[in-house]
């Protein structure tokens, strides 16, 4: 397979291979790539190379411009990004390298994977959710589909852009997920959040925040969750369990690009709220007396027998028939 660059690993000897690093490597552009991209047309979303490129620089360039989010159009005979172009391939042009998508330990979630969320999710019509580092939407998508409503927060731009574009979404945040402000107000959260050190627990932990009491958390986890003995994964399995959540364990192949083992957490919101509908009612001293009004008096006693030969209703009689005996007891 061509390569349009020569990779320079910077990952730390200590850091295992199966634990997808954000900052893992940077992809150093050959010159004749950068060369073919920098001499190309750039208009609005799309950019057209100049001329005709021998087969296999083109390959090499059609690499380079997919690792920055350009797609090859053939009716527009163009590659066609989400953002502008040129904003698209500023930094490639600027510093001759290119982060990739794994490079930055993103990992779209395939149809299979997102078909299990969502039934663990019992989505409804109407339901508010949302998904954090939404990436290119595939779980978002797949969830306004069966009638969600659907916002997403991403931190990269063209991604963001990209989920705009196809305008499932009601609301699209392009931020980081933890500068956020938390708005308790969905009914499912549903997620892939990065691995890399043990960032899905912190993220999984702040989405809590955002569900409204009775709702419910679904979320891709490393498979690592089940057995590390260190004391967050300690106390997050706690609260797992005290949520009476559960674990599911994925097949191999679920993330082929991960190379690891992977579960899905579905973790409920267990206190209920009341209906909106209604408010509570708190009682308070000065809202009623110890002792019965007058006119309340006077259900209950009176000095003579009643017209229907009941016992005067003296408080502890009341029904007894008048025989001139004692039925209190």
């Amino acid at each position: 397979m061509p390569s349009a660059w020569t990779t320079r690993a910077t990952r730390s000897p200590s850091t295992a291979p199966s634990t997808p690093d954000p900052g893992a490597s940077t992809m150093q552009i050959d010159p004749d790539v950068l060369e073919a991209i920098r001499t190309a047309t750039v208009d609005g979303r799309a950019l057209r190379l100049k001329g005709q490129l021998d087969r296999k620089l083109y390959e090499r360039v059609n690499l380079a411009l997919h690792a920055v989010g350009g797609v090859w159009h053939r009716y527009k005979k163009a590659h066609i990004f989400t953002i502008d172009a040129a904003d698209a391939i500023a930094g490639l042009l600027a510093t001759g390298e290119v982060i990739t998508d794994v490079d930055r330990g993103y990992y779209p979630t395939p149809e299979p994977t997102v078909e299990r969320l969502l039934a663990l999710a019992e989505l409804e019509a109407g339901c508010e959710v949302l998904e954090p580092s939404a990436g290119r939407g595939a779980i978002a998508e797949a969830a306004a589909a069966r009638g969600a409503v659907v916002d997403c927060v991403e931190l990269d731009a063209a991604r963001a852009q990209h989920i705009r574009a196809d305008g499932y979404a009601r609301q699209v945040t392009n931020a980081d997920f933890f500068t956020v402000p938390v708005e308790r107000r969905y009914q499912r959260v549903i997620m892939n959040p990065p691995f890399a050190g043990r960032q899905d627990i912190r993220h999984v932990e702040r989405a809590l925040r955002f569900l409204h009491p009775g709702g419910l958390l679904v979320a891709i986890m490393h498979g690592s969750l089940t057995y590390r003995g260190d004391r967050r994964t300690k106390d997050f399995l706690a609260r797992i369990w005290e949520a009476r959540g559960t674990l599911w364990e994925l097949p191999a192949d679920a993330f082929p690009a991960v190379g690891a083992p992977t579960v899905i957490a579905v973790i409920p919101v267990r206190d209920v709220a009341p209906p909106a509908v209604l408010r509570q009612i708190a009682l308070k001293p000065e809202d009623f007396t110890p002792r019965p009004s007058a006119v309340q008096q006077d259900l209950f006693f009176a000095d003579e027998p009643t017209t229907h030969g009941t016992a005067q209703l003296d408080g502890f009689g009341y029904g007894a028939p008048h025989d001139g005996r004692d039925h209190s007891h």
